[in-house]
């Protein structure tokens, strides 16, 4: 962890260059997020700091409403990450590939009809949710068992897509579903593709959504691009 001068130093550093940027302006989202910092085209852009409601804050860049460039998280807990961002995500070069999913379903029965529609309902509702942009909901559908990129702590996960749910204006999902292979007995890989379209980003996309039988129904517990 950084020592405190350091990370004052950090602190004046990025107001210093925020003064060069977009003119500072506080922005609050109904959740007790705050922003502070440059603004342009009513999106975040240039030099800030994001303050959310649990005591985690994010100093650095920001570009396009995410954050961008050189930044530092600061956890609840003191714990910092502190490098460069991309389109909202902390750079790593020990990341590995999105989930890392391996196939070994030689031999496995296909999926049935009634977990097939139980899968179905299970991302129709994630998709539901991200698009009424309710962050616990969406949250919900992921299984405590989500595989996330090296170093990546779930903590630094879940605020970074409790960020790009609450950010935009409005979201608007399409699904549309083409194969599910049986992975286990439990296990079920669905490949989709997905409509994105915001009020500042659009994109189609084709992923494979891992889910896994639990007690309360099917979690997913890995995302990719394909």
């Amino acid at each position: 962890m950084p020592s405190t001068p350091i990370l004052f130093w950090f602190l004046i550093a990025s107001f210093g260059l925020q003064a060069a940027d977009a003119p500072s302006e506080t922005l609050a989202w109904p959740d007790g997020t705050r922003y502070v910092g440059g603004v342009r085209n009513q999106m975040r852009d240039g030099q800030g700091t994001i303050y959310w409601q649990n005591g985690a804050r994010y100093i650095g860049g920001f570009k396009a409403d995410l954050r961008h460039g050189p930044g530092m998280m600061i956890m609840p807990d003191g714990t910092t990450y502190q490098g460069d961002f991309s389109n909202g995500t902390l750079l790593n070069d020990e990341r590995s590939d999105s989930a890392g999913l391996d196939s070994n379903s030689a031999t496995l029965a296909p999926v049935s009809d009634e977990d097939r529609e139980d899968i179905t309902s299970a991302l129709d509702l994630w998709a539901a949710a991200w698009m009424a942009q309710n962050p616990d909901q969406y949250l919900g559908v992921y299984s405590k068992d989500f595989v996330l990129a090296a170093g990546e702590s779930r903590v630094l996960w879940e605020m970074n897509r409790r960020e790009r749910i609450l950010s935009p204006s409005y979201i608007q999902i399409d699904l549309s579903f083409e194969s599910f292979q049986p992975i286990s007995e439990s296990v079920v890989d669905v490949k989709i593709r997905q409509s994105y379209r915001s009020d500042s980003y659009r994109e189609i996309s084709n992923k494979v959504m891992r889910l896994q039988r639990e007690n309360l129904g099917w979690r997913i517990i890995g995302e990719q691009q394909r």
